[in-house]
Parts: C-alpha cells; structure tokens; sequence
C-alpha cells in the first residue's frame, strides 16, 4: 500500500475556453512522477444548475451557522424535496462532464496508476469560486477508490519545512463566537472529551484576547464555532453577539501561530471558503471548513466522527472521508449533509496524525497513556478504589431517595422551593389585569354584603371601556335574570362564581353561581392549601361531587383566561398524556409524585404557581369606579376582576404565598395575600406563558431525578478522590454545593423544579462518607530470595 499524492490544477473559464487540467501523480512527500494534461470543456449550464442547486439548498428552513439576515427567502419555503431534484441535476451534470473526451488524458492516467489499496490525497488547485464548491466527491472515481479523498488547494504552493514537535499533549485553541440561535455547547463537549489534549476555550470573546493567545504559546489546532460567512471572497467569522472579524485583522497573531507550529485549523462555521483564501498566504498547512450554510446539527455531527476516526489513529483525510460520509444518514433532513465539510489545503507536505502531534517515546503518546492510566488501574497511591466509591454512590443514591419517596424530604424541599421563587429575578410584566377591589372603606360604605345594584352600577362603569372579559370573584346565589346584577350576567364576557364546599368532603352542598347561567360563564373559586398552608398550586379543572350546587369543572382564572384567549382565536387543546395546549404554553397535570411533592392529592388538573414580585395588576377601588375617579384607559386587551380584599368581609379568603408578604398588594393581613391577588397571579401566569411564551413550572420524571441524585453523589465521591488536607476538601465540598444551588438556581428561572435539597444530601452525604472511609494500606513489592 503507497502513500500518494494526486493533484488538479484548473484554469479557464465557463463560458469560451473552459478549463485547462494539469494533472500530478507521485509519492506523497515527493515530487510527481508523472504529469499530464487536459481539458474540461465549457460548461455553462453545469455553471448554472450549481446556483440553482446553491439557492434550493439556501432557502431550506434549517437553523444554520450562518447569520440568519444573511438568508433571503423568496416566494414559498422550499422543500428537501426541491433540494433533492436540483442536487441530482448538479450531480449528473457534473459527471457528464468528466466523462467528456477532453478530460480522458487526465481521467484514464489516474485509473490506471492508481489502486484501490493506496492511500491518496486528491487536491483540486484553482482560484475559481465556483469550481470550489462543485461536489467533486461524486466523481465515480472517488467511489472506485475507498482510501482516496478531497482537498482544495491554491493554485501556487509552497513547501514549507517540517516544525519539530516540543510539547506532550496536543494544545487545541477553541474558539466559541457567537452562539445566537445555534449550540456550541456540544462542540465544547466534544472538545473537552478528547484524551491527551490541553484544549483553551475562548467563549465569546473580543478580539485582543484572541490575538494575546495566538501569540502568547504554540498551538497544534485551532478551532472555531459560530457563525460565519463569505462577502465578496472574504470570510468573516462572528467572534460574539457584537463583533466579525475578518482573518486579515488576525493576520499577525496567525503567521505567529503557524511559525510556532500551527497545523490545522477547523472551522466548524458556514460558508467558510472565503476563511481558506484567507489564511493560504499565511502557510498553515491544513484546514477543515464548510463550503455552505451548515445545519447546526450536521456541524456537531461531522466534528464527533472525525474526532472519533482522527484521534484514534486515523489519517487526517481519511478521518475527514469517514466523517464526511456519515453524515449521509441525516440527510433525509438536511440534504446533501455529506457535501458541505472540505479539507483546504496549502503546505503539500503530509498531514501529521494526531499521535505525531506530540513527542513520544517508544512509539505511544505519553499524553494518552495517561490519560488511560485511571481507566485501567482504578486504585493509585492515595486514590479510594472505584469499587469502594460506585458502591458508596448507590448506597447514598438508595437513601436519599428512600427518604424523598417516603415523603422526609417534602418539608425542606418545599422551603427550598419558596427560597427559589423569591430570590427569582424580576421581570417584566405586561400588566393585562385590572383589580377592582371591595377594601374596609367600600364596606363602610355601601354594607356586607355588597348590595347587587352597586355591582351592577360598577359593571356599567366598566362597559364603556370594553373590558375583555370580566370575572366577579363574589358569590351571588340568589342573582337572578329579573334582578339588575343578574341581567349584567347576560352578557357574554362576564364570569360568575361558585365554590365546591369543603375540598373532597362530599357533604356539604357549596355555594351554588347565579341561576341560570351556563357553565362556561361559571368558575370555581377552590384553591389546594399544602399542609404548611402555602398556596404553592392552582387548581384550574376539577370534577365536583355530584351532591355539590357547583357544577363547574373550570376554575375562575382558568375560565376568564380562556374568554381572554378565545377573542384572539386561541382555544385549548388537548395533547397526549392528559397534557392541554394553550397559545404557546403546553400544560402538564401534576401527579400524586412531582418535584418535591410525596403522595399529595393530585385530583383535577393542578400546576404549579409561578408568582412575581413586580405587580401583576392595576388597581382601583370600588368607591374610585363608582365615582369615576379611576383613570380607566382603553380595557380592550384586559382582564377586570372584581372581588373582596376587606378582610372583615371573609377572613378565611386570605393565603400564604411562597413570596411572603409582597410588594403588590396592600393586604392588612400580615403576610397573606386575599384571593382576588391569587386569581390575577394564575391569570397573569397563564397569559404571559401562552402569549409571551414564559416558561411554566415544571418537575422532571421520577427516573432523572433519581439520575440528578446520582450524579450528586458521584461529584461527592469525586471531591474525595484523593486525600487531601481538610481545608481543600471543605472548600471543594463549598464548591460543589455553590455550584448545586446555581444549577438549581439557574434551572428554576427557566421553569425546570430540579431535588435541590436532595441533591446537596446526596454531594455531602457521599463526600463526607468517602472521607471517614479507612484507607487500604500500600503494599511494597518484595524483593525474591
């Protein structure tokens, strides 16, 4: 099997001339054996069915490494499908055109010097732009032969002298550029998982800091990932939300790089071409990049097979080959995957494999070795055998758990819980509330209770504002359709009230709505209390007893939510799992086991409530509305809701809140919060999760959060590891559960209830266990008689 080196240099044009072929063939490293020459004709419709082909592929509705302004989408989305038809049109075209009998001089030397067992880089030299990006890789040649692979080179090359290796592990500069609409968190995975390299993330970063590392120490690899594109031959590549960069204004710090031993650059970013032509002069002997928009799917994809081949030994074209055409099992979703990633190349010399990275002794990379070291002798000097940790791991695992599961835990969880719904940070609120509120002084007055004309007479004062929808949070059992409060009930937007009598009881009857109301202006006013008497859960459906005089499945908030919704022509919709969808919001019924909760009275349909600290709602009295004295704008887009904070009127009507006492109530019950404020924070709750797409507050499944209990564990046994003196080990342990609460933190603000409190058992439990744990004795080998 020869290591050979095959090289097309192309010259010409589409439209007269066509392209004049020299063709190269000889040992790679060495000067060519044999030269011949030819011609691809002119080709103007090859030239076109590529732009065809190039606006099919760049009107596909993928999320892309490109900035997203950059793509102008014209009449209606094109389909993979579409994109499919044209890449068949551009790939028969294309081998049409190498078929041709002025190419035959070039076509037939390489079939016949060439066999199946070599090794070749195959590398297409021309400046022309649109020669770069034709699919090459289709060229049955490439089929005929399985160790053969691609490159684009420059038509001029310079040999440059080998740089010795000095260092021992492979040095990777990873640079992560803006990230707006695409992850780079799993290339920084993918990076940081490689055994015996030293990788240096810049995330984000400005430009000097990247020009301080590039000079500052020798790099073998320099990576990017982020958005990037091509602007009239320059490459530009977004290093952070506010700033691009051209390779030109890093044109120093990367002849320094490469002087210092700089071997290949990947650009895991689109449109990269334009970065190749940037960086030719600079000598840098390699360079991997994306010849098109690129999904952010298939760019991780690419970088985990060729890191996967490439590290484990293979060459650097045949680690490119081999990643290249796995990515064809994605595209039945993104077409023509496998033509996007290309190797650049500038310096003919051979690529160094990775081992070559670093110097070795006795043909091993020492970097490697070591890092292997842990896996194959899991007990070293100090170390606890790993034996002894998975076990101490599963035993505190087992025992968190069991203690949650019996419902230990639930007390401190919950305190947990309402820890991390006040230290949440303000939002804003779009307020589509208004309150208007019965206080002592509306009592004094007009009596207890509120006459039904009153009512009557503020709803009359709202009408001319056209409130969108009005829920009256008052009972009114005997409000019949021949008195003023019952005629106002006809109306279509407002919403009465009922209540189930004691919750679960069945032998009390309730308090029955208005007579003759249908259910769909009728709301329940129940609410579920924990038994530390929080209000931590809203109750929006419920089946009542078939003894109650209330018959409505729908909460108050619930109801007056969807009359909100249903004028926009958003209507509920049922999902499977008993999940509803809502506008943007997708709902999830809590279970008798979610989050911190342990064999509580899951009936009806329950969610957690998300409370704020800014007010939800406008307020104004019921004296100012009747006086007019209220400052009523346009209510088109708002929810009215009318009901009692005067605490003499119903003392059992007041909650406590995870929030304690608020800033957005005046409540003259310390610490409590009357029902009318709980009914506009789930109302508020519902709106904003299903118009502004605010995350709701949700729990994981049981199975990963015994899995985040595991893994809590195993970051305790880790910080025990090795002995250490004590103050380190309290301060990693200080570490760990710093970082715990700013997970949880963190996880909590985008709506995701992780086992805080079990979770910092499980990284104290198991760090502590594995720091009384006796430490085996060393033994010394002994030396024969």
């Amino acid at each position: 099997m020869a290591e050979k080196l095959v090289t097309l240099k192309l010259e010409g044009d589409w439209e007269t001339n066509g392209f004049h072929v020299l063709l190269e063939i000889g040992q790679d490293g060495a000067r060519p054996d044999i030269e011949a020459i030819g011609t691809l004709p002119p080709n103007p419709a090859l030239l076109q069915q590529l732009q065809d082909w190039q606006q099919s592929y760049r009107l596909l509705d993928a999320p892309s490494r490109i900035k997203p302004l950059e793509i102008t989408y014209v009449g209606s989305l094109h389909t993979v499908e579409t994109c499919h038809q044209e890449a068949e049109k551009l790939g028969n075209q294309l081998k049409s055109w190498l078929r041709s009998a002025p190419f035959m001089p070039i076509d037939q030397p390489l079939r016949e010097e060439l066999s199946p067992t070599d090794t070749v880089r195959l590398v297409i030299r021309t400046t022309n732009p649109h020669l770069q990006h034709l699919p090459w890789h289709l060229w049955d040649l490439i089929d005929r032969y399985p160790q053969i692979e691609l490159a684009l080179g420059t038509p001029t090359l310079k040999r440059l002298a080998e740089r010795p290796v000095h260092h021992s592990t492979v040095k990777i500069l990873a640079i992560l550029g803006d990230s707006s609409g695409i992850d780079t968190v799993a290339d920084r995975q993918l990076l940081a998982s490689i055994p015996g390299a030293e990788v240096t993330f810049l995330v984000e970063p400005q430009r000097q800091q990247i020009t301080d590392q590039l000079w500052e120490q020798p790099w073998d690899l320099l990576f990017f990932a982020g958005h990037g594109r091509t602007e009239a031959g320059a490459g530009k590549i977004f290093i952070n939300p506010q700033e691009s960069l051209t390779l030109e204004e890093l044109k120093y710090g990367l002849r320094e790089a490469v002087r210092q031993g700089l071997q290949l650059a990947i650009f895991n970013a689109c449109d990269g071409l334009g970065l190749a032509n940037a960086l030719a002069p600079l000598g840098l002997p390699q360079m991997i990049l994306m010849r098109e928009p690129i999904p952010d799917q298939v760019a991780q994809t690419f970088l985990k097979y060729f890191l996967d081949a490439y590290v484990t030994g293979e060459s650097l074209y045949l680690a490119a080959r081999q990643a290249r055409e796995r990515l064809q099992g994605l595209e039945d979703r993104f077409p023509c995957a496998s033509w996007l990633p290309i190797i650049f190349q500038v310096n003919p010399v051979l690529p160094l494999r990775w081992s070559q990275l670093t110097v070795t002794t006795a043909g091993a990379n020492p970097s490697t070795r070591s890092a292997l070291r842990p896996l194959l002798k899991p007990s070293v000097g100090g170390h606890l055998p790993l034996k002894t940790l998975l076990t101490l791991s599963a035993v505190v695992t087992a025992s968190v758990g069991i203690l949650r599961w019996t419902g230990v835990l639930q007390r401190p969880e919950l305190a947990a819980y309402d820890q991390l719904m006040r230290q949440q940070p303000a939002q804003t609120v779009t307020q589509r509330v208004l309150i208007v509120e019965a206080t002592t002084e509306d009592v004094n007055t007009y009596g207890y209770p509120l006459p039904d004309q009153v009512l009557a007479q503020a709803i009359d004062q709202l009408s001319p504002h056209q409130p969108r929808v009005i829920g009256l949070d008052i009972f009114r059992p005997e409000a019949t359709p021949s008195n003023p409060l019952g005629q106002r009930f006809q109306e279509n937007n407002v919403v009465a009230l009922c209540s189930f009598g004691q919750a679960g009881g069945g032998n009390q009857a309730g308090i029955a709505p208005p007579p003759e109301l249908p259910e769909e202006q009728v709301g329940f006013s129940n609410v579920v209390i924990d038994p530390d008497g929080i209000l931590r859960r809203q109750l929006l459906f419920a089946q009542p007893d078939t003894t109650s005089s209330c018959t409505s499945r729908t909460s108050l908030a619930m109801l007056t939510t969807l009359h909100y919704l249903d004028v926009q022509g958003i209507q509920l919709e049922n999902l499977d799992h008993q999940r509803l969808r809502l506008g943007a919001a997708t709902l999830a019924p809590m279970g008798t086991r979610s989050g911190g909760y342990q064999h509580i009275d899951d009936r009806g349909f329950q969610i957690l409530l998300r409370y704020t600290h800014a007010p939800v709602a406008q307020r104004i009295t019921l004296s100012e509305l009747i006086g007019g004295e209220g400052d009523l704008e346009d209510l088109t887009d708002h929810v009215v809701l009318m009901g009692m904070s005067a605490p003499t009127s119903n003392p059992t009507d007041y909650f406590l809140t995870p929030m304690g006492t608020t800033q957005w109530t005046q409540t003259k019950v310390p610490g409590k919060v009357p029902g009318i404020d709980i009914h506009a924070q789930t109302i508020n709750h519902l709106l904003a999760a299903a118009l502004d797409e605010q995350a709701l507050l949700k729990t994981m499944p049981a199975m990963v959060d015994w899995l985040w209990i595991a893994g809590w564990t195993l970051i305790g046994c880790g910080l025990t590891v090795k002995r250490r003196p004590w103050i380190l080990w309290l301060l990693g342990l200080g570490i760990g559960t710093l970082a715990l609460y700013g997970i949880s933190f963190w996880l909590f603000t985008i709506g995701l209830w992780v086992p805080l409190v079990p979770g910092a058992l499980a990284l104290v439990g198991a760090a502590g266990g594995a720091a009384v744990i006796p430490q085996g004795q060393k033994t010394s080998p002994q030396k024969a008689d």
